[in-house]
């Protein structure tokens, strides 16, 4: 070797600081950016000479410059910032629900309730004082007003969170793009095996990592090292980078399948599911398949993914939170709204329950049932079946049963004639007729004995769902009506039908016994209720006299979907109920308090709110009883069932709304727990990484060092050789 192969060697040296000093500049530079990876210049010996007196080297080179990354390590950093950011997302929105529940005796729902009861006990002391009826129509509407807006708060919280679902699933397909078009550079730059795309993969492993932190999806990464090549020492990967969400592919390499964010058919409020659209083109609603911890999970999960049949959220933190301020709002009302029924009025209605059916001469006439004339017109389609009526005579004594076969594909009104026929000819003195879209029965003399011998004809079976398309509630089993068709359910009970004149005494009670679960239509349907109402043979009074009874004053009736009492007599009478268990009264409206089915309608009835002089305390129509007002005071203190979708609760009213209270203020909690145990973890974790693969400036500065001083020295290498070739070509021959 000569000195020109010396000068090499020292330019090498040179070479090789000046790029390690560069790459630790470019981590100076980069020691604030959390998302960039420590580089290290790898530096190895170049090939030696052999020479019979041993090898002789000829300085060094970059092999190459690495990422220093512990995927282990980044994967538990990308791991605990995602469960971080799924409590903090959830702890932003239920804690802003915790603060419509104030825990606080003076503020809030826990104040509105309490003035309340006591505008009905200033009520109860002052019946007569008109300022008493302003003030409790007043704290009605202040209660009322400050539940709808609870829940319209929950509902506005629950509907930003729905919108943000849209806005990162955009985020989403965004980021899968870009890691795609990263695979094809990455894969690019690395396709002789000696270089790294270091700040491609860097930019990779950010959105990777905001991917994480949005879906929770899972990131697979399958990589074959093999050693040899022209140089042994340098290690050739080969990469198949895949990441999965809810079980499908959204990144395979360069490739890439975007999600759909798009309103659910099922949900009534338009919320978004997330689908995957497969190679068919088929989408499938991947939205309960995506994990939970999250920030789109926390969303989902606050603001619930499971509708029921009216399309209303059944689960979710804010679907549970409505749920219970419904169950509240639906307790309120019925129990509030029986009692008032208590308060007599001249002919009391109900309100609509159900529109009834409205059709045509031709509709009723011409048109067979099954048509397209007709079909789209009734509650439900009509099928081939047997009508089964049950026949009681004028005791309420059970008669007989009647079958009836009903072919849907003929004519409504040739159905009931073949109802009217066998009616005939089993001498029961009804007839099946239209009145007011409904079919009715009226009392007709089918055996001629010149009397009328039976007091109901009701609906024990309805095989061909006849009466059920055509009047919808009126002849169905309370098991169905409750579910399908009243706001507020029916209880198995009783109640009393009290009649009063008008000095406010009592002139004839009916017990009425309302039984759900019995196979007797009289106690188990609408139909049966006003039965026993009308029922001519009963002696209410135990006076022998047929002329006193409820059922000589008043006539109820089903008319327009709406329960009425019509006057018999021409005298001024007051009808209302009493002891009612069945919560009949609030169910169907009579006389009603409050208007509204849950917490996203309560309010003080129309009536009440334009005159609050309307209000009534009394029971029987006399301005000094004050029964029924005296009756909402106890109400506070009595225990009432509070209907939700986990099961029922047995509560007062406060005391139920401190159940809701508490459960809101212990998820907040909880919550705010796992917010300050993820954010421990979170930052172990990143320093565990970041001492890794972060900057560590005095780490960099001891290396800048040692690169320079390395540099000086291979720059004096180069002098002392240059010297030498100086004094080499200046030497005499």
């Amino acid at each position: 070797m000569g000195m020109f192969s010396s000068l090499y060697t020292g330019y090498s040296g040179l070479k090789t600081n000046q790029n390690a000093i560069a790459t630790t500049s470019n981590n100076i530079s980069n020691a604030s950016n959390k998302d960039y990876t420590r580089q290290r210049t790898q530096i190895v010996s170049n090939i030696s000479v052999h020479t019979y007196s041993g090898d002789i080297g000829t300085g060094s080179k970059v092999q190459t410059i690495v990422r220093v990354k512990d995927d282990y390590l980044f994967s538990r950093y990308e791991t605990s910032n995602r469960d971080l950011q799924y409590y903090s997302t959830l702890q932003s929105n239920v804690n802003e629900v915790a603060q419509y529940f104030p825990d606080v005796q003076d503020v809030g729902l826990n104040k509105n309730i309490q003035d309340y009861f006591n505008a009905w006990n200033d009520f109860a002391n002052n019946p007569t004082d008109n300022a008493m009826k302003v003030n409790l129509a007043s704290k009605t509407k202040i209660l009322t007003d400050n539940i709808q807006e609870t829940r319209s708060k929950i509902d506005d919280l629950s509907k930003s969170a729905n919108d943000k679902i849209k806005v990162y699933g955009d985020e989403v397909n965004l980021l899968i793009k870009n890691i795609a078009n990263l695979n094809k550079e990455i894969t690019k730059v690395e396709a002789n095996k000696n270089d790294h795309a270091n700040e491609l993969r860097d930019q990779r492993d950010a959105a990777e990592k905001r991917l994480i932190e949005l879906t929770g999806a899972k990131v697979s990464k399958i990589g074959i090292q093999s050693m040899g090549g022209a140089d042994p020492n340098i290690a050739d990967y080969e990469e198949n980078y895949v990441i999965t969400l809810g079980g499908y592919p959204i990144v395979d390499n360069a490739t890439y399948h975007p999600i759909e964010v798009e309103p659910n058919p099922q949900s009534r409020d338009g919320y978004y599911s997330v689908y995957f659209e497969k190679q068919d083109y088929t989408k499938v609603d991947i939205t309960n398949d995506i994990p939970k911890n999250n920030i789109m999970g926390g969303l989902l999960e606050f603001r619930g993914t499971h509708y029921d049949v009216d399309g209303k959220v059944t689960d979710g933190y804010s679907g549970k939170y409505i749920d219970e301020l419904d169950a509240f709002s639906r307790t309120l009302i019925q129990s509030t709204n029986s009692l008032y029924a208590y308060s007599a009025q001249e002919e009391p209605v109900g309100q609509q329950i159900a529109k009834p059916v409205s059709l045509t001469d031709d509709q009723i006439n011409k048109y067979s049932l099954d048509s397209a004339q007709v079909r789209p017109f009734l509650h439900n389609e009509v099928r081939d079946g047997t009508l089964t009526l049950s026949a009681y005579d004028n005791n309420g004594k059970f008669v007989q049963d009647v079958d009836i076969q009903i072919d849907k594909d003929k004519t409504l009104q040739q159905n009931l004639d073949a109802i009217n026929n066998e009616l005939q000819n089993n001498n029961i003195d009804y007839e099946a007729t239209i009145q007011n879209g409904n079919v009715v029965f009226k009392k007709v003399d089918n055996d001629g004995n010149g009397s009328l011998d039976n007091g109901a004809l009701l609906v024990k079976d309805d095989g061909s769902w006849l009466f059920n398309a055509l009047n919808k509630v009126q002849y169905k089993p309370l098991t169905k009506s409750n579910d399908e068709d009243f706001d507020l359910p029916i209880k198995d009970g009783s109640f009393d039908v009290v009649v009063y004149n008008d000095d406010g005494d009592e002139l004839a009670r009916r017990t009425i016994v309302v039984n759900s679960q019995s196979k007797d239509p009289l106690y188990s349907t609408t139909a049966g209720v006003l039965a026993q109402i009308n029922m001519a043979n009963i002696d209410d009074n135990d006076d022998n006299d047929d002329s006193d009874d409820v059922d000589d004053y008043y006539h109820a009736d089903f008319i327009n979907g709406s329960f009425v009492f019509n006057k018999n007599t021409d005298e001024t009478t007051y009808v209302g109920l009493d002891n009612d268990t069945s919560n009949f009264g609030g169910s169907i409206g009579l006389n009603k308090f409050f208007s509204g089915h849950d917490s996203s309608d309560i309010t003080l009835d129309r009536r009440f709110i334009d005159s609050p002089e309307q209000l009534h305390a009394y029971k029987a129509p006399s301005e000094g009883n004050n029964d029924t007002a005296n009756d909402m005071v106890q109400l506070q203190y009595d225990k009432l069932e509070f209907h939700t979708q986990e099961g029922t609760n047995v509560n007062t009213i406060s005391g139920y709304y401190r159940y809701m209270v508490s459960n809101v203020a212990n998820d907040s909690s909880l919550i705010n727990d796992k917010v300050d145990t993820s954010q421990a973890v979170y930052n172990t974790v990143e320093q565990q990484y970041q001492s890794v693969s972060g900057v560590n400036l005095d780490e960099e500065m001891t290396d800048l060092m040692k690169y320079q001083t390395g540099y000086q020295a291979a720059t004096k290498v180069i002098n002392t050789i240059s010297s030498m070739l100086d004094a080499l070509m200046g030497m005499k021959t």
